[in-house]
């Protein structure tokens, strides 16, 4: 598959994103540093769509690629590549919550591994594998759809399931069940993730792309909406709230979509010159599969050397996610460069990562062009 400029870029913003969100999760929680928990309320705002972007970018390519209808290519090829490094990422997981003594934790998070991620993030790839599993049907569906089929499609998605739940986040207790469907009226796609999936092969298809500055005042808009409303309606509550982030919310989908929609109209058909963005877009999987360890690793290290449990001040943050990035990085880049370990922690097979996500494609002299 040939790589694609946009999509490359938002692999890394996303990747970096992730990371973000997960890093100042403990500080959002602590109302009494204001000024930190202002700087991380912001970058919160623009990190939310990181993940909606990974399923949309997922759906747009399954979802137009012919291969995705085989039944034989699925289980043998596309499934592993997942299914395989979640396993062994979980697997480390589950050594270090022995390593750092708590055996018994360990063993009933491995007794819940089919329906439990070990950590949190992994969440994402438990969404993710359905949506793989379904790709075949879907590719079927789609590939002879209408435009207004699809519109009418992502409109039960858009108004039955975001539509609701925002609605429900918002009115009072008494009236939350006036605005639950009744469950013979359960339309939503896996939780409504799959709506994201299927979301970015619509916009995909889009062949009149709405001007870049309408794009660029919706995504600003939703980003002004995430900051002021999350510091309103956390300090109103004295607990943090994600009613305004939550992806399943109306803002989160405008947000993702704005953004999907400006790379597609900004950077496509242009072309990387150099190797760096797709080396770091080649190993944004691994680096996800990493950060929550490397996160947890990073926590303890920081309480020994600086003596806090965790980064205190804007600096110290900034400081602490830069290093967590550029050690899963680097990881992640050594990984990809060793024959025999690369697929089991990456999913890409070792020849494919040579080519551009590795230590070996990132030094290999360019090619020249043919005279």
């Amino acid at each position: 598959m040939k790589r694609r400029y946009d999509y490359d870029v938002l692999r890394v913003l996303s990747m970096l994103g992730v990371i973000y969100l997960h890093t100042v999760a403990g500080a959002l929680r602590e109302l009494d540093n204001t000024v930190l928990w202002n700087f991380s309320n912001i970058g919160v705002a623009f990190a939310t769509p990181a993940v909606p972007l990974f399923f949309m970018m997922s759906g747009a390519l399954l979802l137009d690629e012919d291969k995705t209808s085989d039944l034989t290519f699925l289980f043998r090829r596309r499934l592993p590549k997942v299914l395989v490094p979640l396993v062994v990422w979980s697997t480390l997981v589950l050594l270090y919550t022995v390593l750092q003594g708590d055996a018994a934790g360990a063993r009933e998070s491995a007794h819940r591994l089919l329906n439990t991620p070990v950590v949190i993030p992994y969440w994402f790839l438990y969404a993710l594998v359905p949506m793989y599993l379904l790709s075949p049907l879907l590719r079927q569906m789609t590939s002879r759809m209408t435009r207004a089929h699809w519109n009418y499609m992502m409109g039960l998605w858009i108004l039955l399931t975001l539509g609701l739940y925002t609605v429900r986040s918002f009115v009072p207790d008494a009236w939350e069940l006036t605005f639950t469907e009744h469950w013979t009226l359960n339309v939503n796609f896996v939780g409504g993730y799959l709506g994201y999936f299927l979301l970015g092969a619509w916009l995909e298809r889009w062949e009149r792309i709405p001007p870049k500055g309408v794009l660029a005042g919706i995504a600003a808009g939703m980003i002004a909406l995430s900051i002021f409303g999350t510091r309103w309606d956390t300090y109103a509550h004295s607990a943090y709230s994600d009613r305004f982030t939550n992806y399943l919310t109306l803002f989160t989908m405008l947000l993702s979509a704005a953004i999907f929609l400006l790379a597609k109209s900004c950077l496509r058909g242009k072309e990387e010159k150099g190797k760096l963005l797709s080396l770091l877009a080649g190993v944004s999987f691994p680096v996800y599969l990493l950060h929550p360890l490397a996160l947890g690793l990073g926590e303890r290290v920081w309480g020994r050397v600086i003596g806090l449990p965790a980064p205190g001040t804007i600096p110290q943050q900034v400081l602490f996610y830069v290093l967590v990035v550029l050690f899963c990085i680097g990881v992640s880049v050594i990984l990809s460069s060793i024959p025999g370990v690369c697929y089991a922690f990456t999913g890409q097979r070792y020849a494919a990562a040579c080519k551009s996500a590795n230590l070996f494609a990132l030094f290999r002299p360019k090619k020249r062009p043919n005279p």
